[in-house]
């Protein structure tokens, strides 16, 4: 197994909070199979849940109490550089993390600005959502088939930088991924 498919499989160990077998990594050689294998390891869920919306109303609560700022300023498409005081924004920005509990938060650049993929309210709930929905949903988390195969999709689009493929397309010789 390739670096790339290596970095993909501990994505998927943070993200469903569970441990890959070696043996059984080398075996989820397509996005089918990766997505078949978790619903067999994963406590089945008879419904669904917005991994987006729990990571936005806990990204909002945290920033709510930190920032002493109104609900209504927190919409998906505020961004944090008008949220956060230019002064305080590094310690604000950690303050923040620390208050919704989850252990993904991301860091600033080492100049202080935010990752592309989290300057807004919006795009850093989805980011939560996809690097920790273990941590979104609680203790003894379920699962449906739909959550499992959006967090593999958008796994797939941020560490392998994958965006389209079909379910069966094998991650080495379809997708070129090593």
């Amino acid at each position: 197994m390739g670096l790339d498919l290596v970095e993909f499989t501990l994505a998927l160990e943070e993200s469903f909070a569970l441990f890959l077998p070696d043996a059984d990594a080398v075996t989820l050689t397509t996005p089918r199979k990766v997505i078949d294998y978790l619903e067999q390891r994963l406590t089945p869920a008879t419904s669904s849940q917005c991994l987006d919306q729990m990571a936005f109303y806990k990204v909002r609560r945290a920033g709510m109490q930190v920032l002493a700022r109104p609900r209504d300023v927190f919409k998906p498409q505020a961004q944090w550089d008008h949220l956060l005081e230019t002064k305080h924004q590094r310690r604000q920005w950690e303050l923040v993390g620390q208050a919704t509990g989850l252990p993904k938060w991301p860091r600033l650049t080492l100049w202080g600005s935010f990752p592309r993929y989290v300057r807004t309210v919006g795009d850093t709930a989805r980011h939560l959502a996809t690097t920790c929905p273990s941590a979104l949903k609680g203790q003894a988390p379920a699962w449906t088939r739909a959550e499992i195969t959006s967090v593999v999709t958008r796994l797939m689009d941020r560490e392998l930088g994958v965006k389209e493929f079909d379910l069966d397309d094998r991650f080495v010789q379809d997708l070129g991924l090593s």
